[in-house]
């Protein structure tokens, strides 16, 4: 299944559409982002920003022509197609994420999917976008210090530093209390605390008719 998002590229007007296998986190889109501007600044012909993001490999290696699907970190979607994925989105979870970068605009947005029990409390968050990417080259150039190259490492730092780690966890806790309550211990609780209630009444009852006869 994979951490599937939807990728948004806002730029010079027009939205270009992306599916991300592996892309559902906070850290990838602005890293990938990031990549792809490094590129921009090396080509002798102007390229377009969701161009090279299509041509990107997951090292984040520009390929043109592109490698097979399973090895490009993301896939064009036709625009037709979007009311599909929007309504994939909408109503499952196979997205887990929608990311939307407004180059025009300098904003980025990303948005936990609600459908993910896991996601179900986190909403969605928004920084300009060349804050976002300042923070990314600060936490590449404390992983190159550091001598980090995993990338559930430095997701690791890169939520603690932002403070989504606390969110998630908060999040994931919601969603065990949301399997608590359809759990069968929960309707166990849940009958003996009616027994309980009955009891208590049915001893204010007696208590209240001892009362009564002094």
């Amino acid at each position: 299944m994979g951490n599937r998002a939807i990728y948004i590229i806002r730029e010079g007007g027009e939205n270009n559409f992306f599916s991300v296998y592996h892309g559902a986190n906070a850290l990838s889109p602005l890293l990938r982002m990031f990549q792809a501007q490094q590129l921009q600044e090396t080509f002798s012909q102007p390229q377009s920003i969701s161009h090279i993001f299509e041509h990107l490999d997951y090292e984040g290696v520009y390929q043109n022509p592109r490698l097979e699907d399973s090895d490009m970190f993301c896939a064009r979607i036709p625009p037709a197609e979007m009311p599909e994925y929007n309504k994939a989105y909408a109503q499952r979870r196979e997205f887990q994420m929608r990311m939307v970068f407004d180059l025009d605009q300098n904003d980025f947005m990303m948005e936990y999917n609600p459908n993910c029990p896991w996601y179900r409390t986190m909403g969605s968050f928004s920084i300009d976008l060349d804050v976002g990417l300042e923070n990314v080259q600060k936490l590449l150039a404390h992983a190159e210090q550091r001598g980090i190259t995993d990338f559930d490492r430095l997701l690791t730092i890169y939520h603690r530093s932002t403070g989504l780690e606390d969110k998630l966890e908060s999040s994931r806790g919601y969603m065990r209390f949301e399997e608590y309550l359809e759990s069968p211990q929960a309707q166990e609780d849940r009958e003996r605390y009616r027994r309980l209630l009955d009891h208590q009444e049915e001893l204010d009852e007696e208590t209240a008719e001892e009362m009564e006869e002094r």
